[in-house]
């Protein structure tokens, strides 16, 4: 069974309202037996995997690679993610991880939409060695998208890690592809910074989340 798995970390703009709005979405959207799960240290409308630790915002999402918190099989969604198209073929995925290609920087990888084949437990265990350390590395040594949880799961990964998008069609960014329309095979709406879903009034936003 496939697992689809988000994060929510208390304290910063999204709540469980969301992460309703998320698991809404996958239902209408994907016929295949399932399971939608979310790691948080509140309530949620949802199977809650709890976080063990405080790391702040994003780097939270490094807990999906901790032993134990997601099986295998799993695919990682944002919550400002909108589905709008069939995710049963998501069980054809054969990579052991994939992570998005950043839609800013194309040479790396983004954390919005990962799929975990085989979760590789050695970013957790090399991030929770020195969690300050490396957040602080990566906030210091940012350069343009080369930042945050993304570019360490990406260095610890050696940076040989495949693109999802070149695996699974259909995903794309609000920002670079949507806006107003929808592609004709959208299945996926990366909404990375802002705008966010909440701040679109489209009809087409109307259909898909919520």
């Amino acid at each position: 069974m496939i697992t689809i798995a988000c994060v929510l970390k208390s304290g910063g703009i999204y709540d469980a309202s969301w992460v309703e709005k998320l698991k809404n979405g996958v239902s209408r959207n994907m016929k295949r037996p399932h399971k939608f799960i979310c790691l948080s240290d509140v309530e949620v409308p949802c199977e809650r995997v709890p976080l063990l630790h405080d790391w702040p915002g994003w780097w939270s999402k490094l807990e999906l690679f901790r032993p134990g918190a997601i099986p295998n099989d799993t695919l990682y969604l944002d919550l400002d993610t909108v589905i709008a198209g069939n995710l049963d073929d998501v069980a054809t995925l054969d990579d052991d991880f994939a992570m998005l290609q950043n839609f800013n920087n194309p040479e790396m990888v983004g954390s919005g939409v990962m799929w975990f084949g085989k979760v590789p437990h050695k970013v957790y265990e090399k991030f929770s060695k020195q969690p300050q350390a490396y957040i602080e590395h990566y906030a210091r040594e940012a350069k343009g998208s080369y930042l945050g949880d993304q570019a360490f799961v990406w260095d610890a990964m050696g940076r040989d890690v495949p693109f999802l998008t070149d695996k699974l069609s259909g995903v794309y960014s609000y920002k670079k592809h949507c806006h107003n329309r929808l592609l004709p095979d959208t299945r996926i709406v990366c909404f990375h910074g802002e705008p966010r879903p909440t701040q679109v009034k489209t009809d087409w936003m109307a259909a898909h989340w919520g």
